[in-house]
């Protein structure tokens, strides 16, 4: 009985938790994660939805949504190295160091610019005031030194 209770207490704790980060949390990292989503994959995916039964849908350029699942393996990885970026935007309002070990492994060149050009405008002046901020585990800016922009 005691242990049915405090089951039942602890379930509904989280329920509201769930509700609250749904209302307050979710609105900001859903518009974050549509902004990043669209610049780094040049437009051709703006809207990001999420839903509890679908899980996440992207919106073609056409207007229908599919599963993020459907997309090609570059793509997923946009979408999770932008899932990764809008997650930490969301956390906090201060920028906080990034790892990214083998992020770019399926990008072709065009994505490679796009994610590479993002990171430079959105974090290179955190680089550059504090060198630890984020930590690259590539050469792939030596990409962009060599002009492809």
């Amino acid at each position: 009985m005691i242990l049915n209770n405090s089951f039942n207490i602890a379930k509904d704790c989280l329920e509201r938790a769930y509700e609250q980060v749904k209302e307050n949390i979710s609105p900001r990292f859903t518009q974050n994660l549509c902004d990043i989503i669209s610049k780094v994959s040049d437009k051709r995916y703006e809207n990001v939805v999420f839903s509890d039964v679908d899980g996440l849908r992207v919106e073609l350029q056409n207007g229908n949504y599919i599963p993020a699942s459907r997309l090609s393996s570059g793509t997923i990885d946009q979408l999770y190295l932008s899932l990764r970026l809008a997650i930490l935007d969301s956390m906090s309002e201060e920028k906080i160091p990034i790892i990214l070990d083998e992020a770019f492994a399926y990008f072709d060149d065009e994505r490679l610019a796009n994610i590479l050009n993002y990171l430079e405008s959105n974090f290179k002046q955190s680089i550059e005031q504090k060198k630890n901020d984020i930590e690259v585990l590539s050469n792939d800016f030596d990409y962009l030194a060599e002009g492809h922009r």
